[in-house]
């Protein structure tokens, strides 16, 4: 193990097997040197006792020591079994079950504490034992814990508590400090249990602190204010905690800065995801307002002109990775004046002759209307236009040796689609 064990120079925890070598030096000072996972140990033997007490410093440097087992018959269960004028801190202990077999003095980082300080630690898992059961510590006889947690789920015969098994006197402060396990007393459900602390000499020594009445399934406790979920998860229910260099809050409990905000847990869901997309209409009306001219040395003019025009568009969309669905109609109406040419071929032309003198006929038709289709179909991507242009067919009739001659057009309509 790195280091000399002194407050200047301590030793260096970061192995199973350094964590155990702990108990080889009661008094002297300890630092993890980074998270340890206990699942590959099997059962742990807790570190101190009631004749050979750890009265050293173990600092945790704001790192884990995870998934730690221990199954022990005698009292006096934990990380730590008994501490005294010892210092625990910036220590997580997490997915933790801890059994104290029909012993008592049962927590899950020291089983019994007396004239010790525990600042900003919290656990998490289960503990088990018979009386001075805690999620955090047993049997708190005296000294100051302060800035700690437990989410872990606390069982036993009495004096049981969602943070501490019992305050056995005056001198057991407790500040700043809250949980949320459940905690559960059997076979007496009202012998000596609370959703913070399951007893104390003196409740009035426990201050600032509080526990989840829907948690834990306690509604009393010796000491702390009972709240619920949602208060639990409210800044406002913290009186006089310092939220700007210890604590943190974001939509959920309080959490200890030093460890970094807690991630939530994977979730895993289905999520069904339809698209519905329909055709894309689009309709383009166009007029054209055009003047001809046309000229024909005929009696009668018969005419048809198509003209039908390809535009090519390129329409650009910018989408996600879903499919949407999107419906867009445009219309238009634009005025202009084209430059129609229509070739006819054959053109028929009849000349009756009245008279003996064959004469040339000349007539003029000015006006003509026409017809103008415009149909846009449009699709994704490329859009397409067609143009047709029909023209109705004009009649002109020349009588000669009288005094009137008729002219008759034909009127041309525009039809939209």
């Amino acid at each position: 193990m790195l280091g000399a064990g002194t407050q200047s120079n301590p030793y260096i925890v970061q192995t199973p097997q350094d964590l155990h070598n702990v108990r080889n030096n009661l008094t002297a000072y300890y630092e993890l040197g980074n998270d340890i996972d206990m699942g590959s140990w099997g059962n742990f033997t807790p570190i101190g006792t009631s004749s050979a007490k750890f009265i050293g410093s173990f600092n945790g440097k704001g790192y884990k020591i995870k998934n730690l087992t221990i199954n022990s018959t005698t009292a006096y269960v934990g990380l730590f079994g008994f501490t005294e004028n010892a210092t625990i801190q910036n220590l997580v202990i997490e997915n933790a079950n801890v059994v104290g077999q029909n012993v008592n003095y049962v927590g899950i980082l020291v089983g019994n504490i007396t004239n010790s300080t525990i600042k900003n630690c919290y656990t998490t898992g289960q503990v088990n034992g018979q009386y001075g059961v805690g999620g955090l510590v047993g049997w708190h006889y005296s000294g100051l814990i302060e800035n700690c947690f437990s989410h872990a789920n606390a069982t036993g015969k009495g004096r049981v508590g969602g943070l501490v098994g019992n305050g056995a006197t005056s001198n057991s402060l407790v500040n700043k400090c809250y949980s949320t396990g459940l905690v559960t007393v059997t076979p007496d459900p009202n012998l000596y249990n609370g959703g913070l602390v399951g007893s104390h000499a003196d409740s009035t020594k426990v201050t600032n602190s509080y526990w989840d009445i829907n948690t834990s399934g306690q509604t009393k406790s010796a000491g702390g204010i009972g709240k619920t979920t949602t208060e639990m998860k409210t800044q406002s229910t913290y009186a006089g905690w310092d939220f700007i260099s210890v604590w943190g809050i974001n939509n959920d409990y309080p959490y200890l800065q030093m460890f970094g905000v807690p991630t939530a847990p994977p979730k895993k869901e289905t999520i069904s995801i339809q698209s519905y997309v329909n055709h894309i209409h689009s309709i383009v009306i166009k007029t054209n307002k055009s003047t001809k001219q046309i000229k024909s040395f005929l009696n009668t003019i018969q005419t048809l002109s198509e003209r039908h025009t390809g535009t090519k568009r390129t329409v650009s969309t910018y989408t996600l990775s879903i499919e949407t669905s999107v419906q867009k109609s445009n219309r238009s109406v634009r005025s202009a004046i084209a430059t129609v040419n229509t070739y006819i071929n054959p053109i028929g032309s009849l000349v009756e002759r009245k008279t003996k003198t064959m004469k040339r006929l000349l007539s003029y038709v000015d006006s003509i209307h026409s017809h103008v289709n415009v149909i846009v179909p449009i699709q994704n991507k490329i859009i397409n236009a067609y143009l047709s242009v029909l023209e109705n067919p004009s009649s002109l009739y020349c009588i000669e040796h009288n005094s009137n001659i008729y002219a008759i057009e034909n009127p041309s309509t525009v039809e939209v689609i």
